[in-house]
């Protein structure tokens, strides 16, 4: 017999195998798709999430593109305009001229614009974009998201409004709002110019969406609607490919001398749109390679249990071969093909895993940042590098066990079941404690020691998939809940708190601080001095840019929580932990401020000055400082404000407040307190957005991982089973065992997994996070809802799966599973 095996011809041996591997998939098929998808996961979200970067920057370079984006921008200074034709002469005369493609004078002046959104009237800073429509090439157009472009040389009060603005507040296609001067102004459509991707909220506010309206009109429109008809104040252009754009932008300064007006010629590096959607990439992308590398190291190490325990289980039919006389390495090839079965259906179904993630993280980063063009081709040099894991791990898992197996006598291969389990020392230690209970209770427990390595590879497999979930929905938890706290302290005593926004500097005691306090719907103002300051790293690291309020902290009606140093500030600074960390600085230290002051003409200049930090507040965003409104003389500005604190009256609300201040003088712009918080969320939006996409990712995974865990094990101990049914135990009994030993591995797979998500998620927050959200105190944070997750897919999950096999045990060939010989 051992001649003829040895004898068959290669052809036949071949098929041979091919018909036993099918045969094998057949009998296995459930396990072999089941790890097949963990594969799959692991490896899909790795080139999903592994792609954002290439995804984001060829989608950013094919809007900019398709819409012109200017090479080098003309701004007049502040105040200055032109009559419209001269900044073209102007350009036309450099010698260069040639080399310039198309060139478009615009009016860009600032307003104020009154909406009726979806929560009532809202009063916001504007920006009016004189522009013209239509023209090829075209420089810095429009992309029209919804509705119709203004028809060329068109007249009347048409335009477009800016689209994440309209969407934020709930705005029509089509209407009608009042801009600065109570004029009216209707627009046909919602519009994105690509300066405009993402842009700077007006001075003072915090955020750009939702507290800057712009609106693209004809030229001749936004003239009339500034009082400068025929005025232009800047300049867009665009450079032939492989131009010299330093040279042009000189020659730009000397034409801008010689016709005498202040200007500034920047570039398109200099765009804060560009810039920012260009400089996040890098940073986002660490923070995905890290939580991508999580989830494929979760997926191959469960991939990798899961495999060799279904190859350990055929250990016995191994011997037997042997035992007939077979050679070692026509017995490898069999349980060696389960492994490339799983490696390549797992590759195949991480290419649709993939896909369908690529076009999910399409659909969310068009929501955050609408643009023309988003494009997400498949990354196969991403993906292959996670598949050739994916293909190598099932292989290798597959080879251990068939390598352990054919290094042993036959006999020792043939046995099974409690003849295969040696004594070791938990067994030796454990023999000597009395369990209570019969010993059908003992016996999960004593399954357990007696095998120590199964039970776990088995909890860390279980426990890697725990891990990954628990790091992706506990970074949620603490993102989630350092919002929280900012819009708590934010809101606190009054959630219809108002910022208001002056022009300039106002008397304390002037008619534009009264005309504010005496408007109908105001309950009471707290008049506060708001500057932009930049805080000096004492150890040479990074500064910070700060808003610093001086609030009349005696007389005020919100002031900050102080959690750290005294109940009130005194003469010193209140700062946010973060900022405080970040400037290596504790209460009692003396940080130095950079900030404008004014000087004994009237000017401004930049000036350093020491504050002692006498407190730290509970607000978690850094951006936030405080000090008296005593201590305004300090920077040469006592007695005069430029912002304020306003609350509604009895029976007003926070619409009615902002409705009656559009219009009044001084007045730039309102901003809700609550929008602050919102504001974080709607930045933060892309970044959560990506994690709840792996959170769904991870949660799949993890249950198919404890799932697969427990049905190996009711394979592996099928002859033990049959054994118990032999001798007349029901089937709830033997389930019962299974269930027990399940619990306990559950338990030990979801502490691993607690563990192990919480120094993952804290390494994180500590090394990555710093730099994707650097304004956030976030701390670390798991929710009730995220630890009962973690117990219900590792203890739960795993006790429950037994059942979904009762029916295989019911309907189990007692003879045909407890036969020795084939």
């Amino acid at each position: 017999m051992t001649d003829q095996l040895a004898s068959v011809s290669p052809p036949s041996s071949r098929w041979l195998w091919l018909r036993w591997s099918w045969r094998d998939l057949r009998s296995h098929w459930v396990a072999v798709v089941a790890i097949a998808l963990v594969i799959g996961i692991g490896t899909g979200v790795f080139a999903g999430l592994g792609s954002t970067a290439t995804w984001r920057r060829i989608s950013n370079d094919a809007s900019f593109a398709d819409l012109g984006m200017h090479d080098l921008q003309i701004s007049l200074s502040p105040g200055t305009f032109i009559e419209e034709g001269e900044l073209d002469q102007a350009v036309a005369g450099i010698g260069d001229a040639a080399q310039i493609e198309v060139a478009a004078e615009r009016l860009v002046v600032d307003s104020q614009m009154s909406v009726s959104g979806e929560d009532g009237p809202v009063l916001v800073a504007a920006r009016l974009v004189g522009m013209g429509f239509g023209s090829d090439p075209v420089v810095d157009g429009v992309w029209v998201k919804e509705g119709s472009t203004p028809d060329v040389g068109a007249e009347g009060d048409v335009g477009l409004l800016e689209a994440k603005f309209a969407d934020f507040y709930g705005l029509p296609t089509e209407g009608t709002v009042t801009v600065a001067g109570d004029q009216e102004l209707r627009y046909m459509g919602l519009a994105i110019n690509p300066e405009d991707f993402f842009y700077e909220g007006p001075e003072g506010s915090i955020f750009g969406e939702g507290e800057l309206a712009i609106a693209y009109l004809p030229l001749s429109e936004a003239q009339r609607l500034a009082g400068v008809p025929g005025q232009v104040n800047d300049l867009v252009l665009r450079l032939e490919p492989g131009v010299d754009r330093d040279r042009i932008e000189a020659q730009l300064d000397g034409a801008l001398a010689a016709i005498g007006v202040g200007a500034e010629v920047t570039n398109q590096d200099e765009a804060y749109a560009f810039r920012l959607l260009y400089d996040d990439i890098d940073n986002d992308q660490r923070t995905w390679n890290a939580l991508s590398a999580l989830i494929l190291f979760a997926a191959a190490l469960a991939a990798f249990n899961l495999v060799s325990r279904i190859v350990e289980s055929q250990r016995r039919e191994i011997g037997i071969g042997m035992a007939l006389g077979m050679r070692p390495w026509r017995l490898a090839v069999r349980p060696l093909l389960i492994g490339v079965q799983v490696g390549i259906l797992g590759t195949v179904l991480g290419v649709g895993v993939g896909l369908l993630l690529g076009q999910a993280m399409e659909d969310l980063l068009r929501s955050f940042v609408p643009m023309p063009i988003y494009q997400t081709p498949f990354q196969f040099g991403v993906f292959g590098r996670a598949a050739a894991l994916g293909l190598l791990i099932p292989v290798l898992a597959a080879a251990i066990p068939v390598w352990r197996a054919v290094r042993v006598e036959p006999i020792d291969a043939i046995r099974t079941g409690h003849l295969t389990a040696k004594t070791n020392r938990l067994t030796d230690l454990t023999s000597r404690v009395h369990l209570p209970g019969s010993s059908l209770n003992q016996m999960p427990f004593r399954n357990v020691v007696r095998n120590p390595r199964r039970a776990l590879l088995t909890a860390v497999g279980v426990g890697a998939a725990i891990t990954s979930m628990v790091a992706v929905l506990g970074l949620l938890d603490s993102i989630v809940r350092t919002l929280d706290q900012a819009g708590e302290e934010m809101t606190r005593g009054d959630n219809d708190r108002v910022f208001v926004q002056l022009d300039t500097f106002h008397p304390i005691d002037g008619e534009v601080i009264s005309a504010i306090a005496d408007a109908p719907a105001i309950g009471t103002i707290d008049p506060v001095l708001r500057l932009p300051v930049t805080a000096l790293s004492a150890d040479g690291s990074e500064d910070l840019d700060l808003l610093l309020d001086f609030v009349p902290l005696g007389a005020a009606t919100w002031t900050p929580t102080i959690i750290d140093g005294g109940r009130q500030l005194d003469d010193g600074l209140g700062l946010a932990e973060k900022a405080a960390t970040d400037l290596g600085v504790e209460v009692g230290d003396t940080v130095t401020l950079r900030h404008p002051a004014r000087t004994a003409s009237g000017g401004f200049t930049l000036v350093e000055s020491d504050f002692v930090v006498d407190g730290i507040h509970a607000n978690p965003i850094r951006t936030f400082a405080y000090a008296d409104l005593g201590q305004a003389e300090r920077v040469g500005l006592a007695g005069v404000v430029n912002h304020i604190y306003a609350y509604p009256g009895p029976d007003a609300t926070r619409g009615d407040l902002q409705r009656d201040l559009f219009g009044l003088p001084g007045v730039t712009s309102t901003q809700a307190a609550a929008r602050i918080s919102e504001g974080f969320e709607e930045t933060l939006a892309q970044f959560s957005g990506i994690l709840f996409i792996a959170a769904g990712a991870v949660l799949v995974l993890a249950l198919l991982i404890a799932f697969n865990a427990t049905r190996i094990t009711v394979e592996e101990r099928r002859r033990e089973h049959a054994t118990m049914r032999a001798f007349g135990l029901p089937v709830r009994a033997v389930l019962g065992v299974v269930i027990k030993e399940s619990v306990l591995i559950g338990v030990f797979a979801t502490l691993i997994g607690l563990a192990a998500g919480i120094g993952f998620m804290t390494w994180m927050l500590a090394s990555i996070t710093s730099t994707t959200a650097p304004d956030l105190g976030i701390s670390v944070y798991l929710s009730p809802t995220t630890i009962v997750a973690a117990l219900v897919v590792g203890i739960v999950a795993v006790s429950l799966a037994p059942l979904f096999l009762a029916r295989r045990i019911h309907k189990m060939d007692l003879p045909s599973t407890l036969r020795v010989v084939e």
